[in-house]
Protein backbone atom coordinates (compact mmCIF):
# COMPACT_ATOMS: atom_id res chain seq x y z
CA UNK A 1 0.00 0.00 0.00
CA UNK A 2 3.07 2.60 0.00
CA UNK A 3 2.48 3.29 -3.74
CA UNK A 4 -0.77 4.04 -2.45
CA UNK A 5 0.78 7.13 -0.84
CA UNK A 6 3.19 7.97 -3.69
CA UNK A 7 1.16 9.99 -3.85
CA UNK A 8 -16.60 0.69 -22.42
CA UNK A 9 -15.35 1.36 -23.96
CA UNK A 10 -17.13 -1.83 -25.43
CA UNK A 11 -19.04 -4.38 -23.48
CA UNK A 12 -18.48 -8.05 -23.27
CA UNK A 13 -22.27 -8.53 -23.07
CA UNK A 14 -25.47 -6.55 -22.93
CA UNK A 15 -25.60 -5.30 -19.50
CA UNK A 16 -28.48 -4.51 -17.11
CA UNK A 17 -30.36 -0.78 -17.60
CA UNK A 18 -27.98 0.86 -14.21
CA UNK A 19 -29.70 4.26 -13.48
CA UNK A 20 -25.99 5.25 -11.42
CA UNK A 21 -23.39 7.14 -12.33
CA UNK A 22 -19.84 5.79 -10.96
CA UNK A 23 -16.94 8.00 -10.56
CA UNK A 24 -13.33 6.27 -11.04
CA UNK A 25 -10.42 7.94 -9.30
CA UNK A 26 -7.13 7.22 -11.87
CA UNK A 27 -3.97 7.83 -9.91
CA UNK A 28 -1.71 7.54 -13.01
CA UNK A 29 -3.64 9.62 -15.35
CA UNK A 30 -4.55 12.18 -12.27
CA UNK A 31 -7.95 12.21 -12.94
CA UNK A 32 -11.57 11.00 -12.46
CA UNK A 33 -13.63 8.73 -15.09
CA UNK A 34 -16.66 9.67 -14.82
CA UNK A 35 -18.95 6.41 -16.03
CA UNK A 36 -22.31 5.52 -17.48
CA UNK A 37 -22.89 2.48 -15.94
CA UNK A 38 -26.24 2.62 -18.27
CA UNK A 39 -24.15 2.77 -21.91
CA UNK A 40 -21.17 1.30 -20.07
CA UNK A 41 -18.98 4.07 -20.80
CA UNK A 42 -17.24 7.02 -20.06
CA UNK A 43 -18.78 10.16 -20.38
CA UNK A 44 -16.24 12.49 -18.92
CA UNK A 45 -12.89 13.18 -17.52
CA UNK A 46 -12.13 15.10 -14.86
CA UNK A 47 -8.37 16.39 -14.31
CA UNK A 48 -7.57 16.78 -10.63
CA UNK A 49 -4.05 15.74 -10.05
CA UNK A 50 -2.23 14.97 -7.36
CA UNK A 51 -2.44 11.09 -7.84
CA UNK A 52 -6.33 10.62 -6.86
CA UNK A 53 -7.45 8.14 -4.94
CA UNK A 54 -9.54 7.80 -2.29
CA UNK A 55 -13.43 9.32 -3.14
CA UNK A 56 -16.53 9.90 -1.43
CA UNK A 57 -20.07 10.60 -3.05
CA UNK A 58 -22.21 12.73 -1.21
CA UNK A 59 -25.86 10.70 -0.66
CA UNK A 60 -27.73 13.49 -1.58
CA UNK A 61 -26.04 13.24 -5.24
CA UNK A 62 -24.89 16.70 -5.00
CA UNK A 63 -21.17 16.45 -5.05
CA UNK A 64 -18.10 14.00 -5.54
CA UNK A 65 -15.41 14.52 -2.85
CA UNK A 66 -11.54 13.10 -4.19
CA UNK A 67 -8.40 12.72 -2.24
CA UNK A 68 -5.38 12.87 -3.44
CA UNK A 69 -2.38 11.96 -1.50
CA UNK A 70 0.10 13.19 -3.99
CA UNK A 71 -0.80 16.61 -3.34
CA UNK A 72 -2.89 16.22 -0.51
CA UNK A 73 -5.82 17.79 -1.28
CA UNK A 74 -9.40 17.19 -1.32
CA UNK A 75 -11.56 17.84 -4.55
CA UNK A 76 -15.26 18.96 -4.47
CA UNK A 77 -16.85 17.89 -8.24
CA UNK A 78 -20.01 19.27 -8.91
CA UNK A 79 -22.21 15.84 -9.81
CA UNK A 80 -24.34 17.71 -12.31
CA UNK A 81 -21.76 20.26 -14.10
CA UNK A 82 -18.81 17.70 -13.60
CA UNK A 83 -16.60 20.69 -12.77
CA UNK A 84 -14.04 21.15 -9.69
CA UNK A 85 -15.81 23.50 -7.41
CA UNK A 86 -13.51 23.77 -4.54
CA UNK A 87 -10.21 22.23 -2.86
CA UNK A 88 -8.81 21.93 0.25
CA UNK A 89 -4.81 21.21 0.89
CA UNK A 90 -4.08 18.98 4.55
CA UNK A 91 -1.09 17.92 6.12
CA UNK A 92 0.05 14.39 6.51
CA UNK A 93 -0.80 11.99 4.40
CA UNK A 94 -4.92 11.77 3.37
CA UNK A 95 -5.96 8.52 1.38
CA UNK A 96 -9.29 7.60 2.64
CA UNK A 97 -12.68 9.41 2.89
CA UNK A 98 -16.46 8.98 4.26
CA UNK A 99 -19.18 11.68 4.01
CA UNK A 100 -22.00 11.33 6.88
CA UNK A 101 -25.20 10.40 6.10
CA UNK A 102 -26.83 14.07 5.85
CA UNK A 103 -23.97 15.29 3.29
CA UNK A 104 -22.81 17.71 5.76
CA UNK A 105 -19.44 15.99 6.91
CA UNK A 106 -16.20 15.05 5.90
CA UNK A 107 -14.13 12.32 7.22
CA UNK A 108 -10.31 11.90 5.97
CA UNK A 109 -7.91 9.40 6.74
CA UNK A 110 -4.48 10.80 8.22
CA UNK A 111 -2.12 7.65 7.44
CA UNK A 112 0.85 9.75 8.70
CA UNK A 113 -0.26 11.24 11.53
CA UNK A 114 -3.14 8.42 13.36
CA UNK A 115 -6.22 10.98 12.82
CA UNK A 116 -9.11 11.73 10.77
CA UNK A 117 -9.79 15.38 9.30
CA UNK A 118 -13.09 16.66 10.29
CA UNK A 119 -14.24 18.68 7.20
CA UNK A 120 -17.02 20.89 6.48
CA UNK A 121 -18.34 19.56 3.14
CA UNK A 122 -19.91 22.55 1.64
CA UNK A 123 -16.93 24.79 2.51
CA UNK A 124 -14.43 22.36 2.61
CA UNK A 125 -13.11 24.10 5.94
CA UNK A 126 -11.38 21.31 8.43
CA UNK A 127 -13.32 21.59 11.90
CA UNK A 128 -10.75 19.54 13.72
CA UNK A 129 -9.13 16.31 13.82
CA UNK A 130 -10.19 13.00 15.41
CA UNK A 131 -7.35 10.60 16.89
CA UNK A 132 -7.27 6.95 15.48
CA UNK A 133 -4.20 4.16 15.63
CA UNK A 134 -1.35 4.05 13.17
CA UNK A 135 -2.26 4.27 9.68
CA UNK A 136 -5.91 4.75 9.24
CA UNK A 137 -6.79 3.88 5.58
CA UNK A 138 -10.43 3.07 5.00
CA UNK A 139 -13.02 5.18 6.72
CA UNK A 140 -17.09 4.78 6.78
CA UNK A 141 -19.70 6.14 9.13
CA UNK A 142 -22.84 3.97 10.34
CA UNK A 143 -26.24 4.96 8.39
CA UNK A 144 -27.71 6.91 11.38
CA UNK A 145 -24.08 9.28 11.68
CA UNK A 146 -23.89 8.15 14.71
CA UNK A 147 -20.03 6.37 14.04
CA UNK A 148 -17.17 6.88 12.38
CA UNK A 149 -15.04 4.14 11.83
CA UNK A 150 -11.21 3.88 10.49
CA UNK A 151 -9.24 0.36 9.54
CA UNK A 152 -6.19 1.35 11.28
CA UNK A 153 -3.75 -0.72 9.07
CA UNK A 154 -0.69 -0.49 11.38
CA UNK A 155 -2.62 -0.84 14.94
CA UNK A 156 -4.15 -3.89 13.56
CA UNK A 157 -7.11 -2.69 14.42
CA UNK A 158 -10.58 -0.73 14.15
CA UNK A 159 -11.34 2.35 15.50
CA UNK A 160 -15.49 3.08 16.28
CA UNK A 161 -15.82 6.54 17.16
CA UNK A 162 -18.74 7.69 18.81
CA UNK A 163 -18.88 11.18 16.81
CA UNK A 164 -21.32 12.76 19.69
CA UNK A 165 -19.37 12.08 22.73
CA UNK A 166 -15.82 11.22 21.00
CA UNK A 167 -15.67 8.06 22.68
CA UNK A 168 -12.86 5.59 21.10
CA UNK A 169 -13.31 1.50 21.21
CA UNK A 170 -10.44 -0.03 19.65
CA UNK A 171 -11.42 -3.07 17.78
CA UNK A 172 -8.49 -5.92 16.82
CA UNK A 173 -8.86 -7.30 13.36
CA UNK A 174 -6.81 -9.26 10.87
CA UNK A 175 -3.57 -8.42 10.09
CA UNK A 176 -2.88 -4.63 8.20
CA UNK A 177 -6.88 -3.89 7.67
CA UNK A 178 -7.54 -1.66 4.66
CA UNK A 179 -10.74 -1.07 3.43
CA UNK A 180 -13.96 -0.82 5.42
CA UNK A 181 -17.82 -1.25 4.99
CA UNK A 182 -20.61 -0.92 7.16
CA UNK A 183 -23.70 -2.86 6.45
CA UNK A 184 -27.24 -1.04 5.59
CA UNK A 185 -28.64 -1.46 8.81
CA UNK A 186 -25.73 0.02 10.56
CA UNK A 187 -24.89 -3.45 12.36
CA UNK A 188 -21.71 -4.82 10.91
CA UNK A 189 -18.37 -3.72 9.51
CA UNK A 190 -16.47 -5.34 7.37
CA UNK A 191 -12.51 -4.95 6.87
CA UNK A 192 -10.16 -6.18 4.41
CA UNK A 193 -7.50 -7.71 6.03
CA UNK A 194 -4.43 -7.18 3.70
CA UNK A 195 -1.91 -8.95 5.91
CA UNK A 196 -3.79 -12.00 6.87
CA UNK A 197 -5.51 -13.08 3.79
CA UNK A 198 -9.01 -12.18 5.47
CA UNK A 199 -11.81 -10.48 6.58
CA UNK A 200 -13.21 -9.33 9.77
CA UNK A 201 -17.01 -8.73 10.67
CA UNK A 202 -17.53 -6.74 13.15
CA UNK A 203 -20.37 -6.15 15.29
CA UNK A 204 -21.07 -2.65 15.74
CA UNK A 205 -23.43 -2.74 18.84
CA UNK A 206 -21.44 -5.20 20.62
CA UNK A 207 -18.34 -3.25 19.56
CA UNK A 208 -16.17 -6.66 18.99
CA UNK A 209 -15.02 -9.24 16.37
CA UNK A 210 -17.24 -11.85 15.83
CA UNK A 211 -15.70 -13.60 12.73
CA UNK A 212 -13.30 -13.94 9.81
CA UNK A 213 -13.27 -14.48 6.58
CA UNK A 214 -10.74 -16.31 4.51
CA UNK A 215 -9.68 -14.32 1.31
CA UNK A 216 -7.55 -14.15 -1.99
CA UNK A 217 -4.49 -12.89 -1.88
CA UNK A 218 -4.21 -8.90 -0.19
CA UNK A 219 -8.32 -8.20 0.02
CA UNK A 220 -8.49 -4.81 -0.03
CA UNK A 221 -12.06 -3.78 -0.17
CA UNK A 222 -15.92 -4.94 1.08
CA UNK A 223 -18.86 -4.60 -1.11
CA UNK A 224 -22.11 -6.05 0.16
CA UNK A 225 -25.69 -7.10 -1.29
CA UNK A 226 -28.25 -10.10 -1.18
CA UNK A 227 -27.03 -11.24 1.60
CA UNK A 228 -23.08 -12.16 0.31
CA UNK A 229 -19.75 -10.05 1.08
CA UNK A 230 -17.59 -9.60 -1.95
CA UNK A 231 -14.15 -8.44 -1.33
CA UNK A 232 -11.33 -7.59 -3.97
CA UNK A 233 -8.16 -9.51 -4.04
CA UNK A 234 -5.36 -7.36 -5.26
CA UNK A 235 -2.60 -10.53 -5.91
CA UNK A 236 -5.08 -12.60 -6.88
CA UNK A 237 -7.42 -10.75 -9.65
CA UNK A 238 -10.14 -11.93 -7.55
CA UNK A 239 -13.33 -10.93 -5.94
CA UNK A 240 -14.06 -13.60 -3.15
CA UNK A 241 -17.58 -14.21 -2.50
CA UNK A 242 -19.04 -15.34 1.22
CA UNK A 243 -22.41 -15.81 2.90
CA UNK A 244 -22.59 -13.00 5.68
CA UNK A 245 -24.79 -15.06 7.81
CA UNK A 246 -22.28 -18.31 7.59
CA UNK A 247 -19.21 -16.52 7.28
CA UNK A 248 -18.52 -19.07 4.17
CA UNK A 249 -16.72 -18.50 0.69
CA UNK A 250 -19.18 -19.20 -2.07
CA UNK A 251 -16.97 -18.81 -4.89
CA UNK A 252 -14.01 -17.04 -6.12
CA UNK A 253 -14.81 -15.10 -9.32
CA UNK A 254 -11.82 -13.91 -11.86
CA UNK A 255 -11.91 -10.54 -12.33
CA UNK A 256 -9.18 -7.77 -13.68
CA UNK A 257 -5.75 -7.21 -13.17
CA UNK A 258 -5.47 -6.26 -9.35
CA UNK A 259 -8.94 -5.38 -8.02
CA UNK A 260 -8.98 -3.12 -5.57
CA UNK A 261 -12.13 -0.47 -5.25
CA UNK A 262 -15.47 -1.66 -5.21
CA UNK A 263 -19.47 -0.68 -4.77
CA UNK A 264 -23.03 -1.61 -4.75
CA UNK A 265 -25.24 -0.50 -6.82
CA UNK A 266 -28.17 1.11 -5.74
CA UNK A 267 -30.87 -1.68 -6.80
CA UNK A 268 -28.59 -4.00 -5.16
CA UNK A 269 -28.16 -5.99 -8.42
CA UNK A 270 -24.84 -5.66 -8.99
CA UNK A 271 -21.20 -4.82 -7.94
CA UNK A 272 -18.68 -2.26 -9.77
CA UNK A 273 -14.74 -2.91 -9.46
CA UNK A 274 -12.28 -0.69 -10.17
CA UNK A 275 -8.90 -3.02 -11.62
CA UNK A 276 -6.18 -0.48 -10.80
CA UNK A 277 -3.67 -2.49 -13.58
CA UNK A 278 -6.16 -2.97 -16.34
CA UNK A 279 -7.25 -0.02 -17.02
CA UNK A 280 -10.97 -1.08 -16.73
CA UNK A 281 -14.24 -1.39 -14.17
CA UNK A 282 -15.77 -4.82 -13.92
CA UNK A 283 -19.58 -4.74 -13.25
CA UNK A 284 -20.64 -7.87 -11.38
CA UNK A 285 -24.41 -9.30 -11.57
CA UNK A 286 -24.76 -10.06 -7.83
CA UNK A 287 -27.44 -12.62 -8.61
CA UNK A 288 -25.04 -15.06 -10.79
CA UNK A 289 -21.53 -14.20 -9.88
CA UNK A 290 -20.76 -13.41 -13.60
CA UNK A 291 -19.01 -10.93 -14.89
CA UNK A 292 -21.03 -8.62 -17.16
CA UNK A 293 -19.30 -5.93 -18.50
CA UNK A 294 -15.64 -4.95 -18.67
CA UNK A 295 -15.61 -0.96 -18.70
CA UNK A 296 -12.11 0.96 -20.29
CA UNK A 297 -11.44 4.02 -17.85
CA UNK A 298 -8.15 5.90 -17.02
CA UNK A 299 -4.60 4.55 -15.76
CA UNK A 300 -4.19 3.35 -12.81
CA UNK A 301 -7.75 3.13 -11.63
CA UNK A 302 -8.27 3.13 -7.46
CA UNK A 303 -12.10 3.95 -6.41
CA UNK A 304 -11.11 3.47 -2.58
CA UNK A 305 -14.07 4.45 -1.01
CA UNK A 306 -17.90 4.85 -2.06
CA UNK A 307 -17.84 6.03 -5.87
CA UNK A 308 -21.67 5.63 -7.46
CA UNK A 309 -24.01 8.49 -7.88
CA UNK A 310 -27.69 7.89 -8.23
CA UNK A 311 -28.81 9.87 -11.69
Amino acid sequence: MIKALVFCAGAICAAPALADTAWITNQSSEDVSVVDLTRGTVVATIPIGGQPAGVAAAPDGSAVYIVSPGNKTVSRIDAKTRKVTGRLTLDGGPLGIAISPDSDTLYVADWYGARLFVIDAATLKKRGDIKTGASPSGVAVTPDGAFVMSADRDSNQVSLIEIATGETKRIKTGERPFGITIDAAGKRAYTADVGSNSVTVIDIASKRAIGHVPTGERPYAVGLTQGRGFATDQYGDTVTVFDLETLAVLKTIDVGEYPEGIATSFDGKTLIVANWFSNTVSVLDAATLEIIDEIEVGDGPRAFGHFLTRR
